[in-house]
């Protein structure tokens, strides 16, 4: 009987979770009184997200646009990537699968973003997140760098800090990428 229940069990969060992008996502509420559970395919889940923030983009301040945002995402997308109005090429990304803000420069030799290779290691560094190479201990915040022949990775995990994630996006904007003033647009999947 344990083991069918565990079997039962494993089966329902299989189903689930099965893929970060197929996943179901299950909403529990009182609804007019009455406990209702719900269950909408990621594909729904992305649509009805992505809606909210272009909404968010076109009433909101940058500051507070890129806070709603973020906190939408980490409520159940796996990525969300801001960038500016039409420059698609200076992006910041962020993976948000697994309910924090996990942020992920990358470059590669064709898109023009290795200059800014050392300026997002010092803003890091002034957020205090140190290389991961150098820590011996745990409770400090970290980054990774991930170098392969055609690729380069930066990770850093920002937790579920958003106030912190939105200093950190703007200065990235302003200071590294040197873009003032124009509107912010951001995707998620």
């Amino acid at each position: 009987m344990i083991n069918m229940f565990r079997n039962l069990l494993f089966q329902i969060f299989n189903y689930i979770g099965f893929h970060n992008f197929y996943k179901k996502h299950v909403t529990v509420a009182f609804v007019n009184g009455k406990f209702q559970i719900t269950s909408t395919s990621h594909e729904d889940f992305i649509a009805i997200t992505q809606k909210k923030i272009d909404k968010f983009s076109q009433s909101k301040n940058q500051k507070e646009f890129i806070s709603l945002a973020l906190g939408e995402a980490i409520d159940g997308c796996n990525f969300i990537i801001f960038s500016p109005l039409g420059e698609d090429d200076k992006f910041v990304q962020f993976w948000t699968g697994e309910h924090s803000l996990k942020y992920n420069f990358c470059f590669l030799k064709t898109n023009g973003l290795e200059k800014y290779f050392y300026s997002v290691l010092g803003l890091l560094s002034e957020y205090g997140f140190i290389n991961k190479k150098f820590i011996s201990s745990g409770g400090k915040s970290f980054y990774e760098i991930e170098k392969g022949k055609t690729i380069t990775n930066i990770y850093a995990n920002f937790g579920v800090d958003i106030e912190s994630t939105t200093k950190f996006i703007e200065t990235i904007y302003k200071e590294i990428y040197k873009i003032k003033g124009k509107k912010l647009v951001a995707k998620v999947e």
